[in-house]
């Protein structure tokens, strides 16, 4: 992927090669200017690797020498690294179904698939198949003669939350906020032009959007899904309002209706050998809406990733997340499993875990557009800030709304009446396409073969499904999973 917030740099030492990816850093000064390797002496070469570790931004680097090939990654999370090694040849790739020949039916890791299963994904180094691995962030790989070897870092400490100082109100913590969020825009070298914000009419996304037009008038490009349904001349209307408020380039907007998933002739079904099960559920939509920023000329995203942060109450000890319920369509290899869904995965995260889970769902496609995703509330200063907001700060998010209201944003973008999401839309994909697949597939599907579907509960809930959008709505999740997961191995 080519893309100007993005450099590759090399240098060797004549006996170790290091190749670096990673985001541009600006008024950052580096020893590493070429994307040919230049030879230096072995001190130049140690001072390069070093850098590397402490380089501020997301960045991955590659030493290949005598000894075989290591990967590191710093704060990592914005696009996965996949990794595959076999017969002594490593191949890595930001989307997961660039390396479907090393993928097969039965490949399939039996816990990543109880946890996709029971909706609960964990971040670490297993993916959907045991031939394949995560590069999580700050980790490394480690490929010889021996085989591919993965390490995870120490666990990121984490802050609790905090009394504010004496006379600290709400106007000096939205100062204090936007102040941070400047800070993290102003490490990169932007160029507003290129750049567009999502701009959904959620707290997250809205509050990082506005930053950024206040920082740069006029130029910034606002986007979005427009969510159909009951709600979304609420949100159209929300979004109108902040867009005047602001001085944001013209808006640019797809309607998900237009592009509902699993839909003939959509981006799943027309190719779904290079989509991935793991990818948006929105998948068809968000991609039309890449491909506009693109004939935009945008190279730039910045997303709400991150920002639950804000709103998040941690346990002392962090404490592990819960043992999931299998649902009732899930077969006894599920059930059996439910006890290992918290093994195996990583040590505490500098962003939040759910941040690195939705960047993995929504990024690759955006980098197979050409575009780089920034995500703020992934950077560890906002991060650590959310961790230490007064918990009466978090409820509700109230830290963000205060900022609505302190720019002087409407009620209505404020305290929006309807919900707005994509609820709907999933429902109707589900009852009308997700319900034919299934039906068409009958027992042949190899999660039933391989003993993770109870085919005939499974069977009963797709014809419930089928009867209407509603009767599919307490099902929507799970039956768009499956479909999802039998389409991408139906292609392997």
């Amino acid at each position: 992927m080519a893309n100007a917030a993005l450099e590759a740099r090399a240098v060797t030492d004549g006996t170790a090669t290091l190749m670096v990816i990673r985001e541009r850093a600006a008024g950052r000064a580096s020893r590493l200017r070429s994307t040919a390797p230049v030879r230096v002496d072995s001190a130049v070469y140690a001072r390069a690797v070093e850098e590397c570790g402490a380089w501020p931004l997301q960045s991955v680097w590659i030493e290949a020498g005598p000894d075989g090939i290591r990967l590191q990654t710093g704060l990592g999370g914005i696009c996965p690294l996949y990794l595959s090694y076999e017969s002594g040849r490593l191949t890595a790739s930001w989307q997961l179904m660039d390396l479907k020949s090393h993928q097969a039916p039965g490949k399939l890791d039996e816990k990543e698939v109880m946890r996709l299963l029971t909706g609960h994904p964990r971040y670490g180094h297993d993916t959907l198949f045991t031939t394949i691995k995560r590069l999580s962030e700050r980790s490394t790989a480690h490929a010889d003669t021996e085989g591919l070897r993965m390490t995870y870092p120490a666990a990121a400490e984490h802050a609790q939350p905090s009394d504010l100082a004496e006379n600290t109100g709400g106007a000096k913590l939205v100062d204090a906020f936007e102040a941070l969020v400047d800070h993290i825009y102003a490490r990169r070298p932007l160029t507003p032009a290129q750049t567009a914000a999502q701009l959904s009419g959620g707290k997250d996304s809205t509050n990082l959007a506005l930053s950024l037009a206040l920082a740069h008038p006029g130029l910034i490009t606002p986007c979005a899904l427009l969510i159909g349904g009951e709600a979304e001349s609420q949100q159209i209307t929300r979004r109108r309002m902040v867009i005047e408020h602001t001085d944001f380039a013209p808006d640019v907007t797809v309607p998900a209706t237009d592009h509902p998933p699993f839909a003939p002739g959509g981006l799943r079904r027309a190719h779904p050998e290079a989509i991935s099960p793991l990818d948006e559920p929105h998948l068809e939509a968000a991609d039309a809406l890449a491909q506009a920023l693109m004939a935009r000329g945008l190279t730039t995203v910045v997303a709400g990733f991150g920002g639950d942060e804000v709103a998040r109450v941690r346990r002392p000890d962090g404490g592990p997340a819960p043992t999931p319920e299998a649902p009732t369509w899930c077969g006894e290899r599920v059930r059996d499993l439910l006890g290992d869904v918290n093994t195996g995965i990583s040590p505490a995260t500098v962003a939040p875990e759910t941040a690195l889970v939705a960047l993995e769902v929504a990024t690759p496609l955006l980098a197979r557009r050409g575009l780089w995703t920034i995500a703020p509330f992934t950077d560890p200063d906002l991060v650590r800030f959310g961790q230490r907001l007064p918990l009466e700060w978090k409820r509700d998010k109230r830290l963000l709304t205060t900022r609505f209201a302190a720019r002087g944003l409407p009620d209505e973008v404020v305290h929006p009446v309807l919900r707005e999401n994509f609820g709907h839309l999933m429902n109707t994909a589900v009852h009308r396409y997700a319900s034919g697949l299934l039906r068409s597939w009958g027992k042949e599907l190899h999660l039933v073969e391989q003993g993770y579907l109870d085919q005939a509960v499974l069977a009963e809930t797709v014809e419930r499904a089928a009867l209407g959008p509603d009767e599919a709505a307490p099902y929507r999740t799970g039956l768009f999973l499956i479909t999802a997961v039998e389409l991408a191995l139906r292609a392997l």
